[in-house]
């Protein structure tokens, strides 16, 4: 009888102990789910106890192995939260997938009347239709050449033989209200340069440099702001504020020191105009702005300048976070997708209302990447109101590594300590040449989503959205590269 209980005891002990070892190593070779809700915070690595810390706010955290298809981490991975500007990743993709990397957008011209050989001089306008295009005068700061406007010039001067231009320049499809900016955008936003007005027709973003230097103000490129001055004495960083819906500007400096910011304008076509109008005054054709009143005047096409190709839109958006370009190509993404097969009856060829836009890209996204239960009202995740998980981030991240344009769609990730919006960020030299993030970031939100390779070569994508935290954005970004120095070594 002894004899039995002892055998039986061993049994029990040996039973344990294998099932404490398959226990470490399903942990160590399968990594299992953890759904923190379920487990005590001491189950967890300490690089993710942050996740406990009742500072922290909101979570929704997603890694997922590529290779193996299984979920390794997650956390509320169904959760919406704010997405700030990981939502460029879904635009690009999208974007990609709709049109291609060698996509460009158009920007067709045309001239009215006809000409005057013995004069050089067009009798009519030069008409104008964009498309959307974000690229034109994109180098304005760094080159004010407009290599882009030499195709007009030469289309009119060698061509036709115009020097002279007797009417104007005209934009044919102004902005609409409705697509000036996303829905939910901060009012107080908009004048800013990360807010610049969405139209189809552009130059140089819609921005404008103003500079403060010895007492003088400069504007580049030259436009017509009104100028408000408040000479604070001491103050030490001037700021620059356009009053929403004019072109009055205030100035608040000690107007000593030279300073400088950037203001949006608040007629995109009239800098388009002016810009162009710059340019073919230096090559010795001008404008003579008559008002030319006929009938029956004709129109001929003059010539068409395209875009960057979507592959360097792309990258501009998502390396640089640039809020304009994903905009542009949120709206030329959902207009090519409203004529394709695969739309849904109602929204086949439907008029391009911003309501519309939204519509046609909530089914394109849920048609391409299988997703639902989300909330988009722009491209660039400016609003408050876009809503998204790290699920549904991953299953986007999912798609696009199986598709054809996939090494054009990571390029366009930012690398730490490298280039774009982690130059600085997860400087960690294990996440060196492995991590692949795009950021996300505005008041109390904190989010990055992308690829990474682990030492063990698995290849995973990852999704860790982060909002309400009560950290500095420096304490919540030592924590999060902790988390990622984890996963990179252990997986």
């Amino acid at each position: 009888m002894i004899k039995k209980i002892i055998l039986f005891a061993a049994i029990i002990t040996l039973l344990a102990s294998c099932s404490k070892t398959l226990v470490k190593v399903e942990k160590k070779i399968e990594a299992p789910t953890i759904r923190f809700k379920d487990i005590d915070i001491s189950g967890l690595p300490v690089e993710f106890n942050v996740l406990g810390d009742p500072r922290s706010g909101m979570w929704s955290v997603q890694f997922y192995d590529l290779d193996n298809n299984i979920s390794l981490f997650e956390y509320n991975k169904n959760k919406n939260l704010l997405p700030a500007s990981n939502l460029k990743i879904v635009t690009t993709a999208a974007a990609l997938k709709v049109l291609g990397p060698f996509y460009q957008f158009k920007t067709d011209f045309f001239y009215t009347g006809k000409i005057n050989k013995k004069l050089n001089v067009l009798d009519g306008d030069i008409i104008v239709y964009g498309s959307g295009d974000p690229t034109i005068g994109k180098n304005y700061f760094r080159d004010s050449t407009l290599t882009e406007f030499q195709v007009i010039s030469e289309s009119l001067k060698k061509n036709l033989g115009v020097d002279y231009i007797r009417g104007n320049i005209k934009v044919h499809n102004p902005v609409k209200h409705d697509k000036m900016f996303g829905k939910g955008w901060d009012i107080d936003d908009l004048p800013h340069y990360y807010s610049a007005m969405i139209s189809p027709i552009s130059f140089n973003e819609n921005l404008i440099k103003i500079i403060i230097k010895n007492d003088k103000i400069n504007v580049i490129p030259d436009y017509p702001f009104k100028f408000k001055l408040d000479t604070i004495p001491d103050m030490e960083r001037s700021k620059f504020t356009r009053i929403l819906g004019t072109d009055s500007v205030i100035i608040k400096s000690n107007f000593e020191k030279r300073a400088q910011g950037y203001i949006t304008v608040q007629d995109p076509e009239k800098n388009f105009i002016n810009a162009l109008e710059r340019y073919l005054k230096k090559n010795d054709i001008s404008v003579m702005h008559e008002d030319i009143q006929d009938s029956t005047i004709s129109i001929a096409p003059l010539c068409t300048i395209y875009s960057d190709s979507i592959f360097s839109i792309a990258h501009k958006c998502n390396i640089e976070s640039n809020n304009f370009y994903a905009e542009q190509l949120f709206r030329e993404t959902a207009k090519i997708f409203s004529t394709d097969i695969l739309v849904s009856d109602s929204l086949r060829n439907i008029d391009l209302t911003y309501d519309n836009i939204l519509k046609l890209n909530s089914e394109l996204y849920s048609r391409l990447f299988g997703i639902n239960n989300f909330e988009i009202m722009d491209g660039s995740g400016l609003s408050r109101r876009n809503f998204f998980s790290a699920e549904k981030f991953v299953k986007v991240l999912k798609v696009m590594k199986k598709d054809r344009n996939f090494v054009t769609y990571l390029s366009s990730f930012p690398n730490p300590g490298k280039d774009g919006t982690l130059e600085f960020k997860f400087v960690h030299t294990d996440l060196n040449n492995v991590l692949f993030a795009k950021s996300g970031s505005m008041s109390g939100v904190n989010d990055y989503t992308g690829y990474m390779i682990t030492k063990k070569g698995t290849r995973i994508a990852f999704s860790i959205l982060n909002n309400y935290y009560n950290f500095s954005r420096g304490v919540a970004n030592r924590k999060l590269e902790k988390m990622l120095v984890y996963v990179v070594n252990n997986y």
